[in-house]
């Protein structure tokens, strides 16, 4: 059987699939915002498998859909046993499935009583706001689409709304999607009865055109009972460059975002947006306000970022030994099938490409296998905005929970453009009192210029202290980067704790897998003081987020982040001092209260 590109999965791998295979190769003068994947240079042969890794490319390839799952027990394991599309919650194939996948894009908000919606989207072009035009949905509508379950926490799933702003254009004309959404895997089962609420929240500002062509399909679900590949439901996706599914003969194409421009987002909701969040967006400012017990207005503004893309293939039998292993040892697989021959189940039937969308430590080990198939190059580096709130199973994962699962208020936010990255806070490593940041990204470009790296944290006070067993003592830090062979980068660093916040930020390292390394020191308890930042902190690159005031008491104050950090009073008042710092024929100033010497670096 014959498998086009298709869809791709979250965590518990399930298969997608399409029946023809893409016609046209991508021409070169596209920009790779608009680049797909034809799936390796040998065709109609098994044993092979490949990356696309960009997180955009996993939003956006559904549009609203419901899907009741039911499963079997053999062995201690439940295995996928039938599937079935619902467009109400209330259709007893999805109220008394066993579990419910579900997709629910956002519509825009028709009145100020619509909940589950955006309220509005503006662009700011040298500090001033134009606000966005709502024009229509895309498509304008789907046999998908449903009803949702306020009791359950199942928000309604709706199409995806298109903007323009007065006076703004990008490259291929003026037209920008909104797709932001609520997702719920309900393709594996452990028994019991699960939750429903949405796993993520997911908002991404994409500039687009629609394209017009006889190979675009329609977007489509095939749900029934399991097939030969344990699989009892499939997606079509968005296929041959679509950032997102149309309709059979048009669908919308990405451009790169403007250049300067900034977004602001706003979210109406009854599903609260807390805990901690991650994304690609440059000097983000959040807000969080409880408009009443029930409902949230949830804003974010930022600038896009640039990320390198990792895309590759290679046959299975010449991978990395110990990627071979770790693949080769999994039970339960998928992602986007492009071609089967028929004969089996096995990654030797098949060629497949890998789905990345989890941004934890085993994902981000396989990553680095994956850099050296396609021997540290990017295939370019693609705009994107994207915000999204931290999985359960990353929070899980990450040994976080006890920290960031707060549901009352925001914990925090990492923004990067690094292709792959440590979407939690890390462990604080008590030994060497560091916190390791982990990200990664091909160390080249195409034309073998040199990818560079940003990386920012804003986590509240009281968080990093419940993470890290710190006093309430003041905190002081100082930054460094290592790369991958242990040798100290000069990267532009700032460390500072303000208003109840920590304000960490990284820029100017090269990839391709360098530790953003914190050494954080604390005084004693009894000591009255403030924390000296090691560097005044950089409003250009560092993340603001200012919670409101909760509708509900909480135990503590929630702490305000003003949207542009300043250094604290000792930093402001103190006289700075600038010291030179070596290491072999390299030679850095470092101008601060307290200034400090890379790591690998020595005073002169």
């Amino acid at each position: 059987m014959n498998f086009k590109r298709a869809m791709k999965i979250l965590v518990v791998a399930i298969s997608i699939f399409s029946l023809s295979a893409p016609l046209l190769a991508q021409a070169d003068s596209k920009p790779i915002e608009q680049f797909y994947d034809l799936g390796p240079t040998v065709k109609n042969v098994g044993g092979y498998s490949g990356v696309l890794v960009d997180d955009t490319d996993m939003i956006t390839n559904q549009l609203s859909n419901m899907v009741g799952f039911y499963f079997d027990q053999a062995n201690g394991d439940w295995k996928q046993k039938e599937a079935f599309v619902c467009r109400s919650y209330s259709d007893p194939k999805c109220s008394e499935a066993q579990n419910v996948w579900y997709n629910a894009v956002l519509d825009y908000c028709k009145s100020a009583s619509d909940t589950n919606c955006i309220a509005g989207v503006s662009a700011v072009v040298n500090g001033k706001a134009i606000v966005g035009k709502f024009q229509s949905n895309y498509p304008t509508s789907s046999e998908y689409t449903y009803k949702g379950d306020p009791s359950k926490n199942i928000p309604d799933g709706n199409l995806p709304a298109v903007f323009t702003f007065d006076g703004l254009k990008h490259d291929g004309g003026d037209q920008f999607m909104v797709y932001s959404r609520y997702f719920h895997p309900g393709n594996g089962y452990g028994g019991g009865n699960p939750s429903l609420a949405p796993y993520e929240f997911v908002a991404q500002i994409i500039a687009i055109s629609i394209d017009k062509n006889s190979r675009y399909e329609g977007f489509f679900v095939r749900a029934q009972k399991a097939d030969v590949l344990g699989k009892a439901a499939w997606w079509s996706g968005a296929n041959n460059g679509c950032v997102s599914p149309g309709i059979k003969g048009e669908c919308p194409i990405a451009w790169p975002l403007p250049k300067e421009v900034r977004f602001k987002l706003d979210i109406r909701t009854s599903v609260p947006l807390n805990s901690f969040m991650h994304g690609r967006l440059s000097d983000p400012v959040i807000n969080i306000v409880n408009e009443d017990v029930n409902r949230q207005l949830f804003t974010v503004e930022a600038g896009p970022v640039n990320v390198p893309i990792l895309y590759t293939w290679v046959k299975n039998s010449d991978m990395p030994k110990a990627l071979y292993d770790y693949l080769y040892a999994m039970k339960d697989w998928g992602g986007t099938y492009i071609y089967s021959d028929g004969n089996g189940n096995s990654r030797d039937n098949v060629q497949l490409r890998i789905p990345f969308e989890t941004y934890n430590e085993t994902r981000f080990r396989e990553y680095l296998w994956w850099l050296e198939v396609a021997k540290d190059k990017s295939i370019g580096n693609k705009t994107m905005w994207v915000a999204r709130t931290l999985s359960q199973s990353e929070i899980e994962t990450s040994g976080t929970k006890r920290c960031l699962a707060d549901t009352k208020s925001l914990t925090g936010i990492v923004t990067t453009n690094a292709n792959m990255y440590i979407s939690a806070p890390p462990t604080f490593n008590e030994v060497t009192k560091t916190l390791d940041y982990k990200v990664a990204s091909p160390h080249e470009d195409p034309t073998g210029k040199l990818n560079v790296g940003s990386y920012n944290l804003v986590l509240s006070s009281e968080a990093a202290r419940c993470l890290y067993n710190f006093t309430k003592a003041p905190v002081s830090a100082t930054v460094s980067i290592v790369s991958a062979d242990g040798n100290s980068q000069v990267a532009t660093t700032s460390v500072s704790e303000k208003n109840g916040w920590l304000y960490l930020s990284a820029n100017g390292f090269t990839y391709s897998a360098p530790l953003v390394r914190v050494k954080l020191t604390q005084e004693a308890e009894n000591v009255v003081g403030t924390p000296t930042p090691t560097a005044s902190p950089s409003p250009a690159t560092t993340p603001s987020v200012v919670a409101s005031p909760l509708a509900t008491p909480s135990a503590s104050p929630t702490p305000t982040m003003t949207p542009k950090p300043r250094a604290s009073s000792q930093a402001a008042t103190g006289k700075k001092v600038t010291i030179t710092c070596v290491k072999g024929k390299t030679t850095k100033k470092v101008t601060a209260v307290s200034p400090k010497c890379p790591i690998g670096f020595k005073k002169k």
